[in-house]
């Protein structure tokens, strides 16, 4: 006879064998108890979580209010930058009256890297969302706009280049009559004692 005795909480095994003869009689008895209560602890993970950093607008957030608006310049206006840190631009915007066609380019290749018409009707800030344009610590990179005749804004009193945050701004550029997605090749002027045409992005770090 075989006889097992299982036990739900542990396991509890009862074996038994009996043989029967003429001359013997053999009981062979074998109790095996075992009570088994393990805890496997699976290990936890928590992803590492890092917060996203706050977008930078480094000309809007600086500038104070411009010293004059509304001019009817006829100039592609705006400024050069070099990104302290990693990251992305992710829109483009200014302050103006008006439509306007803001640019974002690579300095050192002329790239074309993002352009967008930005609506502002009452002189203040508006900027308009692009496709993420990465961009490399170190390198120069210019932002600008079309003042179209109408609506150019200007502050003055700045020293240039200046950090504001993670971008660093290096000068104002600006070239008269010129409205296209060709990088200039030459310039009317760049200065670094005024800001004229008022661009700006928005600079996310990495």
């Amino acid at each position: 006879m075989l006889f097992f005795d299982i036990n739900a909480q542990g396991c509890n095994i009862v074996l038994m064998n009996c043989l029967l003869n003429d001359t013997r009689f053999i009981l062979i008895f074998l109790f095996i108890s075992c009570s088994v209560n393990a805890q496997v602890a699976l290990p936890t993970f928590q992803g590492a979580h890092r917060a996203a950093k706050p977008a930078e607008t480094p000309w809007g957030s600086n500038c104070g209010s411009p010293t004059g608006t509304n001019n009817t310049w006829n100039y592609m206006m705006g400024y050069k930058f070099t990104p302290q840190a990693n990251g992305m631009v992710t829109k483009l915007g200014g302050y103006f009256n008006g439509t306007k066609t803001l640019r974002l380019w690579r300095v050192s290749s002329g790239e074309l890297l993002a352009s967008v018409s930005v609506s502002d009707p009452d002189n203040s800030w508006a900027y308009a969302d692009i496709t993420p344009v990465t961009v490399t610590s170190g390198v120069q990179y210019y932002v600008a706009l079309y003042t179209n005749s109408n609506g150019g804004a200007y502050k003055s009193g700045r020293s240039y280049p200046t950090t504001y945050g993670n971008i660093r701004i290096d000068k104002c550029s600006y070239k008269q009559s010129y409205n296209s997605d060709t990088y200039p090749s030459s310039w009317s002027g760049e200065v670094t004692n005024y800001m004229y045409g008022m661009a700006d992005i928005t600079f996310v770090p990495n």
